[in-house]
């Protein structure tokens, strides 16, 4: 072999030996959580969409707005994930309780159905955050991962054993049965343990509670709700809604109506019924919008209406688009002792359709509280007050499929659909809450 020949080979074989060494190095960096979230996205096909601000670190002109945004509406993603500040933090090492939690999720997006959770048989499960501890049963049941020895919850992944989880999510998808109709209730948060709060007795075996707020302390659960409706101050009355006319004292929540313009609101107008009039009214509003949308469950609410002609409050459900939306109750102050729900649906608002039932409670729902409950599974929609159900069943099961992923507001409209308020008003008005529950099947 020629001298030449030879230093050339031996230079080659030290480039590929240094290269070889190197690529551990790069192969084992941390894997970021934005990171992490752009894989499963991915492999999951989901579309980024329009970021509305709801982690305290990240703003729509961020590069990964778009990305985290996607991920809220398809519901891989929720505010669960925030730290107690409410931020994303997507720069920081994602660990593994996280990621095996955005796993399941995307699981559940990508319309399969998944086996209910397992038994943790770790050596250190104790040490799992309980807001992912459902998540990771729900992985170990479906193969997701291997339910046995240590799991290292606060574990940093790196890049490849990212990609690997990414890999077993995928393998884990085409091993579970593809489900057809319906029969599709699963639990989609972490269910909330160590709670003496069980379910109505006439409800199926099965389900657990995953949403409660017995609204204690003396300020709103952020990590539940925010204020007003979530594209602004304003709906189809004549209040403007605000955060300080929400109040959080002795065990509940008021929406408080004011006879009174708020300063943000001269100038504006509402509409309803194609009638536009001046918004001269202040009021109060909570919703979950990308921080609780439910897909089926049990919802239940104890409350107390206004008194007087003119209060329209509300507890309801919607998703980003309209229709679909579900009134789980309405009542019209000047008439309280009638319930109206609805269901509207359709494939388009100009082709809307709905089915209205306005109920006779017997009694008057401004002079106590009273406990309003929704049913919604694939099969059908039903009502209750008091732990009876009140109205009819509503079975139209294509209807009900175009219902996912809604989430909940409070309210208290003034005027609008229940006209002009008068003498027999109270001011200021008090919509009142005792709690909200929100159960699901284990199924």
């Amino acid at each position: 072999m020629k001298k030449g020949t030879a230093v050339s080979l031996l230079a080659l074989i030290l480039c590929f030996s240094l290269l070889m060494n190197m690529m551990p190095v790069f192969a084992d960096e941390d894997c970021s959580r934005i990171e992490f979230l752009e894989l499963i996205c991915e492999k999951a096909k989901v579309s980024e969409g329009l970021y509305e601000g709801e982690f305290a670190d990240v703003s729509e002109s961020d590069d990964c707005a778009s990305l985290i945004a996607g991920a809220l509406d398809a519901n891989v993603l929720d505010t669960t994930f925030a730290d107690d500040e409410g931020n994303f933090n997507p720069d920081e090492p994602i660990t593994k309780e996280t990621a095996v939690a955005i796993v399941v999720k995307a699981l559940n997006k990508m319309k399969n159905d998944l086996s209910v959770g397992v038994d943790l048989e770790f050596e250190d499960k104790d040490e799992i955050d309980d807001k992912y501890l459902t998540y990771i049963e729900v992985a170990a049941a479906n193969d997701v991962i291997e339910n046995e020895g240590v799991f290292e919850p606060k574990k940093e992944l790196t890049v490849t054993e990212a990609a690997q989880m990414a890999e077993d999510m995928v393998e884990a998808y085409k091993s579970l049965p593809v489900v057809s109709g319906s029969g599709i209730r699963r639990i989609q948060f972490p269910v909330i343990e160590d709670t003496d709060i069980t379910p109505p007795d006439f409800l199926e075996e099965g389900y657990q509670l995953v949403f409660d707020d017995e609204f204690d302390g003396d300020t709103l659960d952020t990590t539940k709700w925010s204020y007003n409706y979530s594209w602004g101050h304003s709906h189809n009355h004549a209040a403007w809604c605000v955060e300080e006319n929400v109040i959080v004292s002795d065990g509940v929540l008021t929406l408080k109506g004011e006879n009174v313009q708020h300063p943000d609101a001269v100038g504006k107008q509402g509409t309803f019924n194609n009638k536009k009039y001046d918004i001269i009214y202040t009021s109060g509003a909570i919703n979950t919008h990308h921080k609780y949308n439910f897909t089926y469950g049990y919802f239940e609410a104890r409350l107390k209406m206004p008194k007087g002609k003119g209060m329209w409050p509300a507890w309801w459900m919607l998703k980003d688009g309209w229709p679909p939306e579900i009134d789980m109750l309405e009542i019209l102050c000047s008439n309280p002792t009638k319930l109206h729900v609805n269901y509207h649906y359709g494939s388009s608002w100009d082709k809307e359709q709905s089915h209205e039932q306005v109920l006779d409670l017997g009694f008057d729902s401004t002079d106590d509280f009273h406990t309003y409950g929704f049913e919604w599974t694939p099969d059908y929609m039903k009502y209750y007050v008091d732990g009876v159900q009140v109205g009819s069943t509503y079975t139209n099961k294509s209807a009900i499929a175009q219902s996912t992923g809604m989430y909940m507001i409070l309210n208290l409209a003034i005027d609008g659909w229940d006209g002009t308020p008068d003498e027999t008003t109270e001011w200021p008005a008090l919509y009142q809450c005792d709690y909200v529950r929100v159960w699901q099947l284990n199924e």
